[in-house]
C-alpha cells in the first residue's frame, strides 16, 4: 500500500511539473515589433494610419506603433500630405527607410514588413512666406515704389525674380539623402540683383536670406549722390539754368540750378547716367558713371563767350595782318 501510494504521488508530481511550462508560456504576453515613423524635417501633428489605425507625430515629428511579431505585411498610409506650418506649409515628397521597404512617392506604403525595430521616414519640403524691405548704406529706408525687381538664387539651383516689393513664398527646407538616410537641408538664397531706375544696386551674391530662420528680411542697396555744377567755360563763373539728367533706364528728368549754378541729387542708383545743360549757350552731353558720390562740373560756352572768342580771333587775325604788312614794308628792295 505504501509503495502504491508513493508511485501515485510521484506520477502526480511528474504530471504537474510537465504541465507548468505550458501554463507559464500561455500566460506570457506575445512578442511585438516596433515601427518608428519619422517626419523629415520634424513636423508635429502629421497623421498616419497603420492598417487603418491612426498615428500622430509628437513634438519631435515622431510616431510609434507596435504590432504582433510576425512576417505579416502591413499598410502604412500618410493622411496629411500637405500641412500648414507657422508662416508657411509642408508638402510630402517621398518615403525613405529600410531597403526592404523601398522608396516611393505614393502616400501609401503597401506590403510593409515590420521587423523587430523598423524605422521609416516621410520626407517633406517646407515653404515659408518672407516679407522684406530695403535700406541705403546709412540704414535709411528706401521707398518700395522705387524698386523695380529683385532676383534671388537658391543654393538648390532655383532662381526667382520678384517684381516690386511684396511677400514671396520660398522653399525653406528640402530633403536630401546623406549616408543612407534622409535629412532636412535649409535652403539659402543669395541676392543676385535689385533694380532701381534700370540699374543693379547690389553686389551679386553678397547678401543672403534663409527663409527657415526669418520671415522678415532687410537688404542694403547702393545709392549715390551727385552735385552738378554749371560753370561758364571761359570765366568759370556759376550759371543759373537747367539740366537734363538721363537715368540708366532711359528716363530723362529736368533739373534746375539756382544762382550758384549747383544742383544736388540724392539717392541715385549706382550706374551710368547722361547729363546735359539745357539753356543758352553750348554744352556737350556727358556720360557719368556713379560708382561713388561725386561732384560733376558742366562747362557751358555762353553767347558772351562766343562773342569774346570771336573778338579775340578777329583781333589776333588783325594783329597778324598788320604785322605781316609791316614786315613787307621793311623788306629792302632789290636793285635791277
Amino acid at each position: 500500500m505504501t509503495v502504491i501510494r508513493r508511485i501515485g504521488v510521484t506520477m502526480l508530481t511528474v504530471v504537474i511539473l510537465a504541465g507548468f511550462p505550458a501554463t507559464a508560456a500561455a500566460a506570457r504576453p506575445p512578442a511585438r515589433n516596433v515601427l518608428k515613423v519619422i517626419t523629415v524635417p520634424p513636423l508635429p501633428s502629421a497623421k498616419f494610419a497603420l492598417d487603418g489605425k491612426p498615428l500622430v507625430t509628437d513634438a519631435h515629428g515622431t510616431a510609434y506603433a507596435t504590432v504582433r511579431r510576425s512576417r505579416d505585411k502591413h499598410r502604412l498610409q500618410l493622411l496629411t500630405p500637405h500641412l500648414d506650418t507657422p508662416g508657411g506649409s509642408a508638402d510630402f515628397v517621398r518615403w525613405a527607410g529600410r531597403g526592404d521597404v523601398g522608396q516611393g512617392f505614393a502616400v501609401s506604403q503597401l506590403d510593409l514588413v515590420i521587423g523587430r525595430a523598423t524605422r521609416i521616414q516621410a520626407t517633406f519640403q517646407t515653404s515659408r512666406t518672407v516679407r522684406y524691405g530695403f535700406v541705403d548704406q546709412a540704414r535709411r529706408p528706401v521707398a518700395p515704389e522705387r524698386i523695380t525687381s529683385m532676383t534671388l538664387r537658391g543654393d538648390s539651383g532655383q532662381q526667382l525674380t520678384v517684381e516690386g516689393v511684396r511677400p514671396v513664398t520660398l522653399t525653406a527646407v528640402r530633403p536630401v539623402a546623406e549616408a543612407g538616410s534622409a535629412v532636412g537641408k535649409e535652403v539659402t538664397y543669395y541676392v543676385q540683383s535689385v533694380v532701381i531706375d534700370g540699374a543693379n544696386v547690389v553686389n551679386t551674391g553678397e547678401q543672403r536670406l534663409l527663409p527657415n530662420r526669418t520671415a522678415d528680411a532687410e537688404f542694403v542697396v547702393l545709392l549715390r549722390s551727385a552735385r552738378f555744377r554749371i560753370r561758364d567755360w571761359l570765366s568759370g563763373d556759376p550759371l543759373a539754368g537747367g539740366l537734363d539728367l538721363t537715368y540708366p533706364d532711359g528716363r530723362t528728368e529736368r533739373l534746375t540750378a539756382g544762382q550758384d549754378g549747383d544742383v544736388a541729387v540724392e539717392n541715385l542708383a549706382r550706374g551710368t547716367y547722361q547729363v546735359k545743360v539745357a539753356g543758352a549757350g553750348y554744352s556737350q552731353a556727358q556720360k557719368i558713371l556713379l560708382s561713388r558720390s561725386r561732384y560733376v562740373d558742366l562747362p557751358v560756352v555762353t553767347y558772351a563767350d562766343m562773342v569774346a572768342l570771336a573778338v579775340a580771333a578777329l583781333t589776333t587775325l588783325l594783329v597778324l595782318v598788320v604785322a605781316g604788312r609791316r614786315r613787307l614794308g621793311k623788306r629792302p628792295r632789290t636793285a635791277t
